[in-house]
C-alpha cells in the first residue's frame, strides 16, 4: 500500500508541476484578454491544479501515516502550510481575473500574478517533499 501511495503522490505532484508552468505560460500568452484562452486557463486550473493538488495532499497524508511519519515534520507542516497560499491566490487572483474575462472584461495582471504565485509556491512544497530537510 505504502508503495502505491508513494507512486501516486510522487506521479501526480511530477504532473501538478507541468499544469502549474503550463497555467503560467497560458495566462502570459493570453489567458487575460482572449475567452478562449482563458477557458483553458480556467480548467488547467480548476482541474490540474485546485482539484489535483487536494489529491496529492490525501494521497501525502495517508502515506506519511503508513510510512510512519510524524505529521509534525517540518517539511510536512511546512507543505501544509504553503498549500494555503496556492488555495488563496487561486480564489482571490486567478478564480476573479477568469471570473473577469468570462464574462466579456479585460483583467489586469491579478491572473499572471496569481498563476506567478501559484507555480512559484507549488515549486518550492515540490522541493521540500524531494528533500525532506529536517531543521
Amino acid at each position: 500500500m505504502a508503495i502505491g501511495l508513494n507512486h501516486l503522490h510522487t506521479n501526480l505532484a511530477h504532473l501538478l508541476v507541468a499544469c502549474a508552468v503550463l497555467n503560467l505560460a497560458l495566462a502570459v500568452l493570453g489567458g487575460g484578454r482572449k475567452a478562449s484562452v482563458a477557458a483553458w486557463v480556467a480548467r488547467i486550473h480548476q482541474y490540474g491544479i485546485m482539484m489535483m493538488g487536494r489529491l496529492i495532499y490525501v494521497a501525502g497524508l495517508g502515506l506519511a501515516m503508513v510510512a510512519g511519519h510524524p505529521i509534525m515534520q517540518p517539511w510536512i507542516l511546512a507543505g501544509l502550510l504553503l498549500w494555503g497560499a496556492v488555495e488563496v491566490s487561486g480564489k482571490r487572483l486567478v478564480g476573479r481575473a477568469l471570473a473577469l474575462v468570462a464574462d466579456g472584461g479585460v483583467e489586469t495582471k491579478t491572473l499572471t500574478i496569481g498563476a506567478a504565485i501559484q507555480l512559484t509556491v507549488i515549486g518550492t512544497i515540490y522541493t521540500l517533499m524531494q528533500l525532506k530537510p529536517s531543521f
